[in-house]
């Protein structure tokens, strides 16, 4: 009789412990689990994000390694180069950066450390950190900056300016040595 009430009573503890291991929906695929894991990481090594607006290119973004937490709106990344087209498709600007931040749902790259970007018309400007954003086509830091247009140079802090460095305002403490000013260029 003792074998047959440890039999019962093993029954009563495993058979609800089966039926809720057997019962629920499909099991979910692999890619499908990590997703939803809150925390869960994905790291690229040797990568590439491309940003978008109407189909069309507007940034291309490369580097060495690639974090991303899912359920976290914005993609780490470390050793950055960074190409910036315009709506033909030509690139007008790169930069370079030690990491940042890209959001790919806003198209925004937030990068920081020896940052230096360079215009096709070989214009530099070098800071340490830097928030370029599509949708209102800027490129804004608080940080001090150094623009080098030829032999002119331009310093100060804070900076707000377009893709192409075109034009742009320095903020505050502006110095610099102008050699050449716009318009007045010599004409051979």
């Amino acid at each position: 009789m003792m074998k047959m009430t440890w039999k019962i009573s093993a029954f009563i503890i495993l058979a609800p412990l089966i039926v809720i291991s057997c019962s629920g929906d499909k099991p979910k695929s692999a890619d499908q689990a990590t997703r939803e894991a809150p925390g869960t990481e994905q790291v690229l090594v040797d990568s590439r994000i491309t940003l978008l607006e109407d189909g069309l290119t507007t940034a291309v973004i490369d580097a060495k390694y690639i974090e991303r937490h899912f359920g976290e709106k914005n993609t780490m990344a470390r050793e950055i180069t960074a190409y910036f087209y315009d709506s033909t498709g030509a690139m007008t600007s790169w930069l370079t950066a030690d990491s940042g931040f890209v959001n790919e749902n806003q198209n925004v790259l937030n990068v920081f450390g020896d940052v230096e970007v360079t215009s096709k018309d070989s214009v530099k400007l070098y800071t340490q950190t830097l928030s370029w954003n599509q949708s209102m086509n800027s490129v804004v830091t608080d940080d001090y900056v150094e623009i080098h247009r030829g032999e002119d140079i331009i310093r100060g802090y804070g900076l707000v300016t377009d893709r192409n460095l075109k034009e742009y305002t320095i903020k505050r403490q502006v110095t610099g040595r102008i050699k050449n000013l716009p318009g007045n260029e010599e004409e051979e």
